[in-house]
């Protein structure tokens, strides 16, 4: 049991224990709008304090003490340093360029292991030093896993064998001296900045052109439902949950998904669509043939939002392109397209007849926009079981739409019968009134008229 207080050892102190929190409590009320602004300023006074101790310590290093005094363009890099990710952690120069930081005489290159800038080739392993190392970066819950993706991707493959100077090295990415940690949103790999970092490579058209790469995936990555929710110009819709460039290519891997790698990649997301999609036939024939992916549907950069008409027309994408007219998967797709259009037309009208007794009867309509969201739910659905391409499943999940759409046309049914019902009470309360009005007032001139003949 926990100790009763001192003032509780009296068997009457529980009756006065309320009273006593008021002498405490009362006396400090009048001073709390001193008290919390004096609390503030020591608190920020502390946090500066701390923050020039870190700084104090750190240009006790002869190589930041050194830059930090020179030209704002010679000081820049140790400036960067100390708002880096390896500032707290207190990850010095020498760890990348080596040389002695304890020394007050200014290096050479090759004296005391100082190498000073370091070769492009060499940085992947001069990071590793410490990345790939287990017991060194388990106190920082970072990964330790990317050293063999990094040598096995496109970049890595280029840069370590062929000493390629085109391709992303790490500090190409991450940054050299101000490197910062990914939820940073200042770092260059933030999943808000991650594609434009890309783009600083992809978009020359000098470094692409010997690749034969284009250079406008970023222009319609922009352009595309994920990068219009990545960059804020869709409402509702979280930035955090779409893919930027190593969603779909790898982190350090950076590789482009070819055949069946493209539907695993979009289907760590489409979770929903997956189940559908490996149902049909052209998830065996993308086993069988590497086609049809995913991108080709629906794009690779500029992915717009699926709409209807991806199953009509020969234009590129659309099912035209691979199927005939008057091919049975051609007419399949038609019915899938018809079975939809027909449902949102329908849905559509719902919606309509919700605003409108809201207008009508201003009633709370809540209840009745949670079964429309519902409706819709059950709709989109239906959009992605078209993935099967078959059209027995589209139709059992569009049933469930209907079913949700007449419980709400039954329930707006309902509130105009209890309106007209209420409006007739209404009626026949103000005949019976209208009528014992009229009865009074008849009596009243009866009376008045015999009072009149009695004189």
């Amino acid at each position: 049991m926990r100790p009763l207080p001192l003032f509780a050892a009296n068997p009457t102190a529980r009756y006065r224990a309320p009273l006593m929190e008021h002498v405490f409590v009362m006396p400090i009320l009048p001073i709390l709008p001193i008290i919390f602004p004096i609390l503030s300023i020591l608190i920020i006074l502390l946090v500066a304090d701390c923050h020039q101790t870190a700084l104090a310590q750190a240009t006790k290093n002869a190589c930041l003490s050194c830059h930090l005094g020179l030209k704002p363009e010679l000081a820049r890099c140790a400036r960067q340093w100390t708002e880096s990710a390896h500032a707290p952690v207190s990850v010095y120069c020498e760890e990348c360029h080596g040389g002695n930081p304890n020394s007050s005489r200014m290096p050479n290159i090759g004296e005391g292991g100082f190498m000073g800038k370091p070769s492009k080739r060499a940085i992947p392993g001069i990071c590793d030093h410490c990345h790939a190392d287990v017991l060194y970066m388990q106190k920082y819950d970072i990964r330790v896993d990317e050293e063999n993706p990094y040598k096995n991707s496109v970049h890595g493959q280029q840069l370590l064998e062929k000493n390629n100077q085109d391709v992303a090295s790490c500090v190409d990415c991450h940054g050299s001296h101000d490197i910062r940690k990914p939820d940073d949103p200042k770092s260059k790999v933030n999943h808000r900045n991650i594609a434009e970092t890309c783009a600083r490579c992809h978009d020359d058209n000098n470094r692409m052109k010997p690749y034969g790469l284009p250079t406008n995936q970023l222009a319609q990555f922009k352009e595309s439902y994920h990068g219009r929710i990545l960059y804020r110009q869709i409402k509702g819709k979280n930035p955090r949950l779409v893919p930027s460039c190593p969603g779909c290519h790898g982190i350090h891997s950076g590789k482009p998904a070819g055949g069946n790698q493209v539907a695993d990649a979009c289907c760590n997301c489409h979770l929903n669509i997956k189940r559908y999609f490996q149902k049909s036939i052209h998830s065996l024939l993308l086993k069988k043939n590497q086609k049809p992916r995913c991108i080709d549907c629906h794009g690779y950069h500029n992915i717009p939002y699926p709409g209807e008409e991806l199953f009509t027309g020969e234009s590129s994408s659309h099912c035209g392109t691979c199927h005939p007219r008057q091919s049975q998967q051609y007419q399949n797709g038609l019915k899938l397209r018809a079975i939809i259009i027909q449902t949102r037309k329908f849905a559509e009208k719902s919606r309509d007849r919700i605003d409108k007794i809201k207008k009508d009867l201003g009633i709370d309509i809540s209840s009745l926009n949670m079964k429309m969201d519902d409706a819709l739910q059950t709709l989109e659905d239906a959009v992605k079981a078209t993935h099967s391409q078959d059209l027995q499943t589209v139709s059992r999940i569009i049933q469930n739409t209907y079913k949700h759409i007449a419980s709400i046309d039954q329930q707006i049914s309902q509130h105009y019968q209890e309106v007209r019902q209420r409006k007739r009470w209404l009626c026949r309360v103000l005949f019976i009134i209208g009528v014992a009005f009229s009865l009074v007032a008849y009596q009243r001139n009866r009376i008045k008229n015999q009072g009149l003949k009695t004189l």
